[in-house]
């Protein structure tokens, strides 16, 4: 018999770490305990040495979808008596050096679900697990516990409650989990701002086959969708938001719903279907231009992406008809959305109700919200495939704020990023965290969205840094901020 300590880093909270490890442990009847600290996740074990070393193991081999290992600590420690079986202990406080799991996709197991008419989350647009939903754009502060992210304020029900107990339940510390009885709401509300009745979903989907332009709650803050193959729609988006040229990115229900539009290999398929989600660009069709004109004239590159939220979900879904086969997931549909931040030009990503229906009124003609708050605006992310493998032309949602490991250990830095494109990023150890897309720093509204960025990434991953790296140019308002 021996006692182990293991000491968990990296990407090991919100994700299903725990009772992932309390399953392991109970098969291989060890004993001990697991909990989630500032430090990521720490547990001990005791029981027969080479099982022990099995479930070190396997704690790599294994390991939830969403969960990143960055390293593994193992030491020995004094054995124990009277203690009975393995459970999992409550969160501790303290000094964190923890990371803060990305934004992640609706999982399989939830899409099940959603579409099942027998379950109790059928058709509930806030459905997740400990294997997706939202995660950053929640977080307010570490450990990543539920009174510490924007479902604070949100109790659950009885059955969430037991479901969120219990450690062999996918659900269990599942923080965004709720469902329509204590859960968050969708509604959706006309040009003038009054709420409408009935279905949100149909009268969305009603509205954007006939032409409108709506404004949809997401994770980090709101799209401006439309139909992306009714081109005076498109052009009305366009003339609204004062984007004459760019690119607008589209959004199908799946992979086989762009083929007629776009070309692509595995290795873009792959980005397409992963639980990060980005914009991914990809080779138009000689028809793709009158397919869908006005979505990305003069450029041989669609961006494309497909749906993360189940409020995403659910508006595909209400177009095919509301199929309970679930193989509508993988079947081609005539349905494309555009889909493209909700900022007027060069301002910020909206996230608040009432700042949406202030700052797009005359821009969208009703607006699909909820009651959950975004804690943190985030931009989709946008990839492309190249020789060189998958890049980014902009790191955002599905990635921020994984670590980036560094090939050494420096004092804490935070690198305030240049005029055009601006992101931050803030060093710990030997970890780079990158800022989700702040955009071109033009107007006070974007340099107050910097300041807001610099402030949230500090306090949730509790740095104070040592050092400000900035550019050399004084009027840079990142300099100026950094001077100060």
């Amino acid at each position: 018999m021996m006692r182990e300590r293991i000491r968990v880093r990296g990407q090991v909270q919100g994700v299903g770490f725990r009772p992932f490890v309390y399953r392991l442990a109970g098969e291989a009847g060890l004993i001990g305990w697991v909990l989630n600290d500032g430090h990521g996740v720490l547990l001990e074990v005791q029981g027969d040495p080479a099982v022990i070393g099995k479930l070190a193991e396997r704690l790599f081999s294994e390991a939830p979808p969403l969960a990143r290992i960055d390293h593994l600590e193992r030491c020995p420690v004094p054995l124990q008596g009277e203690e009975g079986g393995f459970t999992i202990r409550e969160s501790e406080r303290g000094t964190a050096d923890t990371a803060v799991t990305p934004d992640a996709a609706t999982c399989p197991a939830c899409l099940a679900e959603l579409f099942d008419p027998a379950d109790r989350r059928y058709r509930y647009p806030f459905i997740n697990c400990t294997h997706c939903g939202p995660r950053y754009t929640i977080t307010r502060a570490i450990p990543y516990d539920r009174p510490n992210t924007t479902m604070a304020a949100f109790p659950l029900c009885e059955a969430c409650s037991r479901e969120y107990r219990d450690p062999l339940d996918r659900r269990f510390h599942a923080q965004p989990n709720a469902c329509p009885i204590c859960g968050p709401s969708l509604e959706l509300y006309d040009a003038a701002g009054y709420r409408q009745n009935g279905d949100p979903i149909a009268a969305t989907l009603a509205r954007l086959q006939r032409g409108e332009v709506v404004a949809i709650k997401g994770l980090g803050g709101f799209h401006l969708a439309c139909n992306a193959r009714d081109p005076e729609a498109v052009a009305r988006l366009r003339r609204r938001k004062g984007r004459d040229a760019k690119p607008l990115a589209v959004m199908a229900a799946n992979a086989e719903s762009l083929a007629g539009c776009v070309e692509w290999t595995e290795a873009e398929r792959a980005l397409l279907t992963g639980s990060e989600r980005p914009i991914v660009l990809l080779r138009k069709r000689s028809n793709t231009d009158s397919e869908l004109a006005g979505c990305a004239p003069g450029v041989g590159w669609l961006g494309a992406m497909l749906p993360y939220t189940p409020i995403h979900y659910l508006l595909f879904h209400e177009a095919a008809g509301r199929p309970v086969d679930g193989a509508w997931l993988q079947a081609p549909w005539e349905l494309l959305l555009v889909m493209t931040s909700a900022n007027p030009g060069g301002e910020p990503l909206v996230i608040d109700n009432d700042e949406a229906l202030r700052r797009l009124s005359g821009i969208a003609d009703a607006w699909l919200m909820h009651d959950r708050p975004i804690a943190v605006r985030c931009d989709d992310s946008v990839m492309r495939v190249d020789a060189g493998g998958a890049a980014f032309i902009r790191r955002a949602r599905g990635f921020t704020p994984q670590a980036i490991p560094l090939p050494h250990a420096g004092p804490s830095t935070l690198a305030v990023g240049g005029y055009f494109k601006n992101t931050v990023c803030l060093t710990r150890g030997s970890e780079a965290f990158v800022s989700q897309h702040i955009g071109d720093l033009d107007g006070a509204a974007s340099r107050g969205f910097l300041a807001e960025v610099m402030e949230h990434l500090c306090d949730v991953l509790r740095i104070r840094p040592e050092q400000v790296v900035h550019g050399r140019h004084g009027d840079l308002p990142g300099s100026q901020w950094a001077a100060d």
